[in-house]
């Protein structure tokens, strides 16, 4: 027993000199972060060509009026509030997830009343929605992943990229001074149904301030925003101010 002590200690001197303490730089650094933010929705749906023409005769139709159709996007504010962790390794690699809210507006116009009517879309549901402003409540999950270029004690610079799960959860339509003048479920919407789930890539930036973290990114949509025939493409822009814990 008395060997075996001076043995034991030896062991645990040389296992304590070959494996050396880590040092800080390699211990992750997690940030846990509250933002709110600003940007901006571009809808493109790529409508299918349709020719108008005076009268309902499908026989003698009548003078050619026009064509609607094609891509014509429009872009919409938006805006956003959410939470998240960021986990730094060796103070360059660095891993986030957020989870938040997000809403963002559009218009139903003359081109969605339109292609309603000729889907054979309730006429009096339609009429009801024609020239209101229609906004989408949502909620974002975002994975990123990301490196640390340049860092000082004070200020720090991110790039990043990652997948992005939205979800349209409730829609409700503006009527003069009634903000829920309607509430329906994404897809109640008539000839322009909204999609549950939707899937994107986003790219961005970061840059600490102290305490202060200012977030730039595009999101570009992989799926379509519509549940419909045609596709209707999305392109995300956002500017988050947060604040690291």
């Amino acid at each position: 027993m008395k060997k075996l002590i001076p043995a034991l200690a030896l062991l645990t001197l040389c296992t304590a000199v070959w494996f050396p303490p880590s040092s800080a730089s390699a211990v992750p650094k997690m940030d846990v972060k509250v933002a709110v933010g600003v940007g901006s929705t571009t809808i493109v749906p790529r409508y299918p060509s349709i020719n108008l023409y005076e009268g309902d005769d499908p026989v003698n139709p009548g003078d050619y009026i026009g064509t609607v159709g094609g891509r014509n996007g429009q872009s919409f504010f938006n805006w956003g509030m959410q939470i998240g962790a960021r986990v730094t390794f060796d103070n360059k690699v660095f891993f986030e997830m957020d989870a938040g809210f997000s809403r963002f507006y559009f218009d139903y116009g003359p081109q969605i009343r339109t292609f309603a009517l000729a889907d054979e879309e309730n006429p009096a549901a339609v009429d009801l929605l024609f020239g209101k402003r229609v906004r989408m409540n949502q909620m974002e999950i975002p994975l990123l992943a990301g490196y640390r270029p340049y860092a000082n004690p004070y200020f720090k610079i991110f790039v990043y990229g990652g997948w992005i799960s939205t979800f349209n959860l409730r829609g409700y339509v503006e009527s003069d001074d009634n903000r829920k003048a309607l509430r329906f479920k994404p897809k109640d919407i008539p000839g322009y149904p909204l999609a549950i789930y939707l899937a994107g890539l986003r790219i961005g930036t970061q840059f600490d301030l102290g305490p202060l973290n200012f977030d730039f990114s595009y999101t570009i949509g992989m799926n379509s925003l519509t549940a419909t025939d045609f596709r209707t493409n999305t392109h995300v822009f956002k500017f988050f101010l947060g604040w690291l814990f």
